[in-house]
C-alpha cells in the first residue's frame, strides 16, 4: 500500500476559493511540479527515496506554491528529537522507538479522519511550528498513549463491577476515534479561535491606520506601527508580513501572504481592498474607515443573531440539564422499587442502577458539554 502522505494536500488554496485565485494569478504550478519532481529524481539516483518521507515532497511542493517567505525547510519526525519543549521531545523518542507502530496510525488510519487534506494549511493558519509529518506523529502517540491508559482503566472498573467487557472494548474504540478526530481538528480549532481575534481587533487597528494613513504616514510605517500596537493575533501576524517585507518580499506580496495565512473572512476582504485600492490609486484612509464599518456592521448583525439562537438554546439547555435528570431519577425510582418491578411498563425499563449510575456520570454531562461548546463556537467576537 502506497503511503497516502506522499499526496499530502497541504495546497489549501484548493480549499479556500479565495485563495485559489490569488494564487493562480501569480503562480506557474508547472514550474513547481517541475521543482519538487527534479528533487525527486535526485532523491531516486541517489537511493534516498526510502529514507526521506514521501510526506517532505508534499510539503516542499506547498512551500513553493504557497510562496511562504520564510526558511524553506522541512522537518522530519526525526527532528523531534531536538525539540526545546520536553514533552515533545520525549514523544518524538516514542514515536520513533516504534515508529513502524505509529507509522500506521499516522499514515494511514488518520487519513480517514475529516481534515486530514487541509492539516497542513490549519497548522500554518494556527501557527503551529511542526510540519505535518511531525504533526501526525505526535498526535499518533497521544492518541495511542491515552487510549491504552482509558482502556486498561475501563476494563478494570467494568471487572470490578462485573460488568461485560465487550462494553469496555467498544467504549476504548470510542475514545479513540473522538480523541483522534480531536487531535486532526485541533489546529483548525486555533485557526479559527486566531480568526475571530482577529476579527474582534480588526475594526479598531483599521481606524487606526485610517487615521494615520489620512495623516500622511506611508503604508509601510503604518502596518510597522499596527504590528507594535496591542491589537493581539493581529499585530502578531503583521509582524511576520513586516518580517518578510524586510527580507526583500513587496509589500503587496506580503499582505497577499497574510490573507491566505488567515482564516479571517473579515482580514481577507479587507486586504484585498487595500490591495485594489493600491492598484488603482484610491484613498487608502477611506478605504480603512469603510472596511471598518462594514466589519462592525457585520458583528452587530452577528451578536443580534446570536441573541436569538440563544432564546432557543435556553430552552434546550433547561430540558437537558433539568428535566431529564428529574425524569431520569423519577422512572429509575419507580422501575428500581418492589411496586415498580410488577408492573410491565416499569420493569420494561432498561433504567438500572448502573445505567443510572452511567447517564449521570457520563452521558448527560456529555451532552451538556457539548451544548455549551457548540454555544461558544457559535459566539460572535465581541
Amino acid at each position: 500500500m502506497q503511503d497516502n502522505s506522499e499526496n499530502d494536500d497541504i495546497q489549501f488554496i484548493k480549499d479556500t476559493s479565495i485563495a485559489k485565485t490569488e494564487i493562480q494569478q501569480n503562480i506557474d504550478l508547472d514550474k513547481v511540479e517541475l521543482i519538487v519532481s527534479r528533487i525527486k529524481q535526485k532523491y531516486e539516483k541517489e537511493g534516498l527515496l526510502d529514507k526521506v518521507e514521501s510526506s517532505k515532497l508534499g510539503e516542499l511542493r506547498s512551500l513553493i506554491a504557497e510562496g511562504k517567505r520564510g526558511k524553506i525547510e522541512v522537518m522530519t519526525p526525526s527532528d523531534l528529537r531536538d525539540s526545546y519543549n520536553p514533552y515533545v521531545k520525549s514523544l518524538g523518542n516514542i514515536y520513533l522507538s516504534l515508529q513502524k507502530l505509529f507509522k500506521v496510525f499516522a499514515d494511514r488510519l488518520f487519513n480517514y479522519i475529516p481534515g486530514r487534506k487541509t492539516l497542513a494549511y490549519e497548522l500554518y493558519s494556527a501557527n503551529i511550528n511542526y510540519s505535518t509529518s511531525q504533526y501526525l506523529a505526535i498526535s499518533s502517540v497521544i492518541s495511542v498513549l491515552s487510549t491504552i491508559f482509558v482502556g486498561v482503566l475501563l476494563f478494570c472498573m467494568f471487572f470490578i463491577l462485573d460488568v461485560s467487557l465487550i462494553y469496555a472494548l467498544f467504549l476504548t474504540a470510542g475514545f479513540f476515534l473522538a480523541i483522534s478526530i480531536l487531535a486532526i481538528r485541533y489546529p483548525a480549532i486555533i485557526a479559527n479561535s486566531r480568526a475571530k481575534s482577529i476579527e474582534r481587533e480588526l475594526p479598531f487597528a483599521l481606524r487606526h491606520m485610517a487615521t494615520e494613513l489620512r495623516a500622511g504616514v506611508g503604508l509601510y510605517r503604518v502596518l510597522q506601527s499596527i504590528a507594535i500596537s496591542d491589537y493581539g493575533i493581529f499585530s502578531e501576524e503583521l509582524a511576520k508580513t513586516i518580517a518578510e517585507v524586510e527580507e526583500g518580499a513587496d509589500t503587496q506580496d506580503a499582505l497577499k501572504n497574510l490573507s491566505l495565512r488567515t482564516k479571517s473572512f473579515a482580514l481577507k476582504n479587507a486586504i484585498n481592498h487595500l490591495l485594489r485600492a493600491l492598484k488603482t490609486g484610491g484613498n487608502l484612509s477611506e478605504v480603512m474607515n469603510s472596511i471598518a464599518d462594514e466589519v462592525s456592521f457585520e458583528l452587530r448583525i452577528e451578536i443580534e443573531s446570536f441573541a436569538e439562537k440563544m432564546n432557543f438554546f435556553g430552552v434546550i439547555y433547561i430540558f437537558a440539564g433539568i428535566v431529564v435528570p428529574v425524569m431520569i431519577a423519577v422512572l429509575g425510582g419507580i422501575r428500581n422499587a418492589p411496586l415498580g418491578t410488577g408492573l410491565s411498563f416499569f420493569s420494561a425499563l432498561p433504567l438500572t442502577p448502573l445505567i443510572i449510575t452511567v447517564l449521570y456520570v457520563v452521558l448527560l454531562p456529555l451532552v451538556l458539554f457539548a451544548l455549551v461548546y457548540y454555544i461558544k463556537t457559535i459566539r460572535p467576537t465581541m
